[in-house]
């Protein structure tokens, strides 16, 4: 290797488009799930595969002191006669957390097993739907929204017996495809807006749009403003399959206005990845790309 000088940053950054292939695989074997599922009388194959996928991904990419799970979130502070309801994508402290015990799953995988992990060292959840379309959209904030308790509050530092999810939790959506049928389904990122009453609620991503030959990932991120954000490019006959699109806010008091904008990039598979890293580890910053690594865009 050569001494040019001091290095700067590239774009496309140094083995991009190799990392896209983990994106690939998953909807490879999302794409080969949905085949074998139409042969089943209820079509849910293809989503158990979604799930399995997308924790396999992460605990292969995520630093080794998180892991991933599906499973149950336990609190001390709630009584044993109440369910708990169980998440496909659980990401946890691993090097600190116990695992209260273990549930054997269809899912023959390491990562398809139910673990329950005690509240106070669950990072983040993150729903995992099929298509995005408006059922979906609120079905997911439905399903975030039963942790609502754990959120409720947060345990003081010096608290010994700590009842809910940390003060840094974050929670989101990650959706495999938004197909032709759905396009114009506005409705869908105008809903996924309401995810603003759930704490650390980031938005989300689809992997594929139908169409686009680039592979690429839409990413959701949620406006805030001190006015209303009326839509400028999402008018009633533009589809979300453009490059942007964006939604009317959500007034959630007279000093704040929600919104959502999705766009379509190579780079925003890259993005989420390490955005995902950069709040797990408490750096994350809004308006900032977390990373240089694996950033990048084809001719």
């Amino acid at each position: 290797m050569s001494n040019k000088g001091p290095l700067k940053l590239e774009i496309p950054s140094q083995g991009w488009n190799q990392f896209l292939t983990a994106r690939k695989e998953m909807l490879d074997s999302f794409d080969k799930a949905r085949i074998q599922s139409r042969k089943h009388k209820v079509e849910t194959y293809h989503g158990s595969v979604a799930e399995a996928e997308i924790r396999k991904w992460l605990n292969k990419f995520l630093p080794k002191k998180y892991s991933v799970t599906s499973g149950y979130i336990i609190s001390q502070g709630i009584s044993d006669e109440v369910k708990a309801p169980h998440f496909d994508v659980i990401i946890y402290e691993h090097l600190e957390s116990p695992i209260l015990w273990i549930e054997d799953s269809p899912d023959s995988s390491e990562q398809g097993r139910s673990l329950a992990i005690p509240a106070e060292y669950v990072k983040s959840v993150l729903e995992v739907k099929s298509a995005f379309k408006n059922k979906a959209v609120v079905d997911a904030l439905e399903h975030l929204g039963e942790l609502n308790e754990l959120m409720s509050n947060i345990d003081e530092p010096n608290e010994i017996y700590k009842k809910y999810l940390p003060a840094d939790f974050f929670c989101g959506t990650i959706f495999f495809e938004l197909r032709k049928e759905n396009e114009f389904d506005k409705l869908a990122l105008n809903n996924l807006i309401k995810g603003i009453y759930l704490r650390g609620f980031f938005g989300g991503i689809i992997l594929r749009g139908e169409g686009y030959s680039k592979p690429y990932t839409a990413r959701i991120e949620l406006l805030k403003s001190k006015t209303e954000l009326k839509s400028m490019i999402s008018k009633p006959d533009r589809s979300m399959l453009k490059r942007f699109c964006d939604a009317d806010s959500l007034k959630i008091n007279d000093q704040l206005h929600i919104g959502a904008m999705m766009n379509w990039l190579e780079p925003n598979f890259s993005r989420f990845a390490f955005d995902l890293v950069a709040r797990l580890n408490g750096t994350f910053k809004v308006d900032s790309l977390s990373s240089f690594h694996t950033f990048g865009t084809s001719k």
